[in-house]
């Protein structure tokens, strides 16, 4: 018996301090850590989704084509819409000013749909529109 009372104090020794509130270490808790959004991404730019009103209209390779149902080379643009020969448009971004833009749009055409940005340049006077290779006129 005097064998088992010297464990028995030891063991009541051993034992670890019961903790009113329990958290880590017994540390007041911390404040949470402020760490950026991972879903969060860089704000684009900021884009038009018309064409400026200067662009608008028909347009034509040659003046003498314009009006008539096979010129190949027409062009129609609207505040959202590019339409061609045989495909339109519709669009979906434009940056630039003045007289020379980017238009992003959404293409269909002969059974196909795709996406294209294309670089329009207005000349000084307004009258005529070059773009991929291509000056047009404006029509009446």
């Amino acid at each position: 018996m005097t064998l088992i009372l010297p464990l028995a104090l030891v063991a009541a020794c051993s034992q670890e301090p019961v903790l009113d509130n329990v958290t880590q270490n017994n540390a007041p808790e911390m404040e949470p850590l402020s760490l950026p959004d991972p879903v969060a991404t860089t704000p684009a730019p900021a884009t038009a989704s018309t064409i400026p009103a200067a662009f608008h209209g028909g347009w034509s390779a040659n003046a003498a084509d314009c009006g008539k149902g096979g010129d190949v080379t027409r062009l129609t643009i609207a505040p959202g819409e590019l339409r061609f020969y045989e495909s339109s448009a519709d669009v979906t971004g434009v940056t630039g000013a003045g007289r020379e833009i980017r238009v992003a749009a959404r293409y269909t055409g002969e059974g196909e749909t795709w996406e294209a940005t294309r670089t329009f340049i207005l000349s000084a006077d307004g009258n005529s529109l070059t773009s991929d290779g291509m000056t047009r006129v404006r029509c009446p």
